[in-house]
């Protein structure tokens, strides 16, 4: 009820407060012409695109205070920061009161195709023509093909492009404990996970090892590729000519089954579909592998590796083979951007600003994200340290984040390195993986929705079913009719929409 009052609030006061924002100043002018004699312009910034990770209640006052100067100085421009509220619901629910109100909000981060169709952004075309040509070079035409509609009009700043983000991490001190090797195919995985299930790896006398750290995501993107031809990708059925889902291609039922078969073995942790905190659980020194979000290894593990035992290490299992070839499903690029309201007082501003943090990478982008608490390492412009380990200034004014900023740098801090070397080592090695076959369509989302009326229905089974096929709350002879529930609920519709746009998108 809760969501349901928050998007009903949205929906009325989103008018009122756009028209009225429409015969402001719109974004037509820059930060100098902007500002004028009044001073610096203001942009107001909804920090949601990750970067106070490090730190989510934000900045030390006093440190935030110099770095709104620095700007100032350097280009007529106030920043205003607003923090978003820890947790995903409640972040999400603040930005939409945000959205429908009356207050100042020029940008934030999200999905362009969620909010130009609600009149919420505005275009970006023309703007960047004008303030942000080093933003436009920094990005190459792919992704700023995930930016753009089917008429050539531009929405928002890319975030990345298609990646890795599922590879499987072992810990490597534990296969030499058990004198096991790497292994190379699912079925010597599986063999590992026994090992390390029933071999008391962390050496505590107890049975409570945790063979695979995962959850949803981390079973269909890191794994679903060694059963099915395409991984976790809707999948072009040539005996029809249409496009499917996943859930009906060969091989799925037999991912299903080995998930299901791990999961009341003990190989995968028990609250992998529940809540759980990541970091806790690595601390306890009882997870053998990883198939969840890379940065879940990269970022969590070296935080807290001095307190485990001198030799724990966690590497990526390599070249590893399923059935059906590569077991990780890259991710498309996305439409996930930062974007400029429609009440935006000072967008030209907006642009400006994060253009500044393209002009010269990685240093501009780097100071956004740190402030002064970093330096180049040597007489290099890739590898950098942070000055002090206590952050004061926590990256409230970061709005370049990406591929584009964030692989033309290297962490020298032990803290940052492993993450630091996944973004530019590994991040981008698509030959890792199986690409999604529809990795380049960006479906028309409203369309879905009204030409799909059960859409939501569907993608909840799709979810729901198989946690419960795999933790075994629905018994594996059940599938045939879990299919025929997804026919039930529209899965025909769903078939013919996307197979539809997926014929008119395709290049």
């Amino acid at each position: 009820m809760k969501q349901r009052f928050v998007s009903l609030l949205l929906t009325a006061a989103l008018g009122a407060a756009l028209l009225a924002s429409c015969s402001g100043e719109g974004g037509g002018n820059a930060a100098d012409r902007e500002g004028g004699e009044k001073g610096a312009t203001p942009i107001y910034i909804y920090q949601n695109t990750g970067a106070l990770n490090a730190k989510p209640e934000g900045s030390v006052p006093a440190e935030l205070e110099k770095m709104k100067q620095h700007y100032v100085e350097k280009l007529n421009i106030e920043p205003i920061a607003i923090i978003p509220p820890q947790g995903g619901d409640a972040a999400k629910e603040k930005l939409n009161l945000l959205l429908g109100s009356s207050d100042e909000l020029d940008t934030f981060n999200g999905n362009w195709d969620d909010y130009a169709p609600k009149g919420a952004i505005i275009p970006l075309g023309d703007l960047l023509d004008e303030y942000g040509q080093d933003i436009k070079k920094a990005w190459p035409q792919e992704a700023w093909d995930y930016m753009t509609d089917k008429e050539g009009t531009i929405w928002g700043i890319p975030r990345g492009m298609p990646a890795t983000h599922y590879p499987i991490w072992i810990r490597t001190d534990w296969l030499k404990k058990l004198e096991l090797e790497m292994p190379q195919t699912l079925d010597e995985l599986e063999a590992v996970l026994k090992a390390f299930k029933e071999g008391d790896p962390d050496g505590n006398g107890k049975d409570d090892t945790i063979p695979m750290m995962t959850d949803l995501n981390g079973i269909k993107n890191a794994l679903l590729g060694g059963y099915t031809e395409h991984g976790n990708s809707n999948w072009f059925d040539s005996s029809d000519q249409m496009l499917k889902p996943a859930e009906l291609a060969p091989g799925f039922k037999d991912f299903v089954a080995k998930m299901a078969d791990w999961y009341q073995k003990g190989y995968l942790y028990k609250e992998s579909f529940a809540k759980f905190d990541p970091l806790e659980l690595l601390k306890t020194n009882r997870v053998g592998t990883s198939s969840m979000w890379y940065s879940r290894i990269t970022l969590l593990f070296p935080q807290i590796k001095a307190n485990l035992p001198e030799e724990a290490d966690y590497e990526i299992i390599r070249g590893i083979q399923g059935p059906k070839g590569k077991p990780m499903t890259a991710s498309p690029g996305s439409t996930t951007a930062q974007l400029i309201t429609k009440k935006s007082k000072n967008a030209a501003a907006v642009i400006q600003f994060i253009n500044d943090q393209y002009k010269d990478i990685p240093t501009n982008s780097l100071t956004a994200a740190f402030g002064t608490n970093w330096r180049y390492v040597g007489d290099s412009k890739f590898e950098v340290e942070l000055t002090n380990p206590e952050i004061a200034y926590a990256g409230e004014y970061m709005l370049s984040l990406g591929t584009a900023t964030e692989t033309a740098y290297a962490f020298k801090d032990p803290i940052k390195e492993m993450h630091a070397d996944y973004l530019n080592k590994e991040l981008l090695q698509l030959d890792t993986a199986k690409m999604p076959v529809d990795a380049t369509i960006i479906y028309d989302k409203v369309q879905l929705q009204e030409n799909i009326p059960t859409l939501g229905d569907i993608d909840r089974l799709r979810s729901e079913e198989l946690v419960k096929f795999v933790t075994g709350a629905r018994p594996l002879n059940d599938f045939d009719a879990y299919i025929d529930q997804l026919y039930r609920a529209g899965l025909d519709q769903w078939i013919a929409e996307y197979t539809k746009q997926y014929n008119e998108k395709k290049q």
